[in-house]
């Protein structure tokens, strides 16, 4: 039941004239309705496609084809398309630099020597005020039956559904920022797509009172756990805990490599939570929110300035040992991370890059967090990044981070192109690449103080501290 596989999508094949753009709206409206996608959103991202095909066709040959797949991945309507012949990545993700609308992501993906694919999206709850969810275990315990002992927790079925909604209902309203959590069919359906992996928590009666689930993209082989949600009468009694320990339980069986979880920096509540359930830190991820992206009814220490998260890890089996690139002011902090996760970590020698171009990845969503990968580094790394730091600034971008593979050979050249462009150290993203570890660096393009976070534990205090060093030597 929860095997990865693609998302739904529907498909056009067309050739890349100008003279197709209405049928090319058209399509992407229809196809966005058919996936109950809001009629508003849904004519704004045909509006978006038809804005992209304008401005690929002005650089078509007359007869070129183009495929257009629109489809529904969590919160996100997207409408990709396929390019082929003239269509190099540089070049198109160039084409969109300030041409993008308000609320419209971006993503460029290197699929090729003469093909790459663009990618556009939306949010489906955009112009709905988020409610954001917060730990809820701080209350005394509640009296329930004979305790604790009374609650069962298990995998979700398709018939908890309506009681799920009920509960995100209860405590958050209609504005719960996973909207798809109060429709039984578009929940259902990432549950059987394996985006999703959910348990629930039953009373003695059998009632639904709490939910917990792992989010995952199509094919990836970590997972988020997220979408948290007790009844007010049942809190105090570490049900969070618990339903994490129990998707733990689940999460080798699907093949999973890790979960993690990104808490905000403006309280200190589920930073605590991740840690009482053996997260372990693995990243910090400076400014990758707006300011105003978070719950309203939780004092912001962080004021004017966009919002920080702590990223937290746990592998879900146990890790084979890691080969890691000698990056050198990074090495040391890379083996005590690895350390804290368990991994055995050998540093390489330092060898050049064994191909000649880079292979590499753009992404800008709604909220101006780009993101640069280095799926390979090649010999000319350093001017191919700042390309691709140009092109994302270009398209909103106002905090950026970098990966690439920590055993990748040009990983030590890229560092330095990375660090004398100002990019400083992020962190790890393991197993986040198909089984394989990130390096992750990060830029910022406004003033962002890192003594205003809330920290809980020393252990994250002294990677913020080490970014900071590394932040302020750039």
């Amino acid at each position: 039941m929860h095997s990865p596989s693609k998302s739904r999508s529907s498909e056009l094949t067309t050739t890349l004239g100008a003279h197709h753009i209405e049928l090319v709206r058209s399509f992407i409206r229809e196809a966005a309705l058919a996936e109950d996608v809001p009629n508003a959103c849904a004519s704004e991202i045909a509006a978006d496609g038809a804005d992209a095909w304008d401005l690929l066709s002005a650089e078509a040959n007359p007869d070129e084809r183009a495929h257009v797949a629109v489809s529904l991945s969590g919160q996100d309507v997207r409408a990709r398309f396929m390019l082929h012949g003239h269509a190099r990545f540089a070049r198109t993700a160039a084409l969109f630099g300030g041409r993008l609308r308000s609320g419209t992501g971006f993503s460029c993906y290197d699929t090729g020597v003469d093909s790459c694919e663009v990618l556009l999206h939306r949010n489906v709850t955009a112009g709905i005020e988020p409610h954001f969810a917060l730990p809820q275990e701080d209350a005394a315990p509640a009296v329930i039956g004979n305790g604790a002992d009374d609650l069962e927790i298990v995998l979700a079925e398709r018939s908890d559904t309506a009681a799920i909604a009920r509960c995100f209902l209860e405590v958050y309203g209609h504005r719960y920022i996973h909207s798809d959590v109060y429709s039984p069919q578009r929940y259902w359906r990432k549950v059987e797509n394996g985006e999703l992996l959910p348990v629930v928590v039953r009373d003695a009666k059998g009632e639904v009172i709490g939910h917990l689930a792992l989010e995952r993209e199509p094919g990836a082989l970590v997972a988020e756990r997220g979408e948290a949600v007790v009844l007010p009468a049942y809190r105090g009694h570490h049900l969070l805990e618990r339903m994490s320990a129990r998707l733990a339980e689940e999460a080798p069986k699907q093949g999973l490599h890790g979960v993690y979880s990104e808490a905000l920096t403006i309280h200190t509540f589920a930073q605590r939570n991740d840690e009482r359930t053996g997260m372990t830190i693995c990243a910090a991820l400076l400014g990758a929110n707006p300011e105003n992206f978070r719950p309203k009814d939780v004092p912001c220490p962080t004021a004017g300035q966009r919002q920080s998260y702590i990223r937290t890890f746990r592998f879900a089996q146990a890790p084979a040992p890691r080969m890691v690139q000698p990056v050198g002011p990074y090495v040391d902090m890379i083996r005590t991370m690895y350390d804290s996760m368990g991994v055995e970590v050998a540093v390489a020698g330092e060898t050049a890059a064994r191909v000649q171009e880079s292979t590499t990845r753009l992404k800008v969503n709604q909220r101006g967090y780009g993101v640069i990968r280095f799926e390979q580094i090649g010999a000319n790394c350093a001017i191919e990044l700042a390309q691709a730091l140009r092109d994302v600034r270009s398209l909103g971008a106002r905090s950026v981070q970098l990966s690439a593979r920590v055993a990748d050979p040009g990983l030590p050249r890229l560092v330095a192109a990375a660090r004398d462009l100002g990019f400083f150290f992020c962190g790890l993203g393991p197993a986040f690449a198909g089984g394989d570890d990130l390096l992750l660096l990060q830029l910022l393009t406004e003033p962002l103080d890192t003594g205003k976070l809330q920290i809980y534990s020393d252990v994250t205090r002294q990677l913020i501290d080490f970014i900071d060093a590394d932040r302020g030597a750039r």
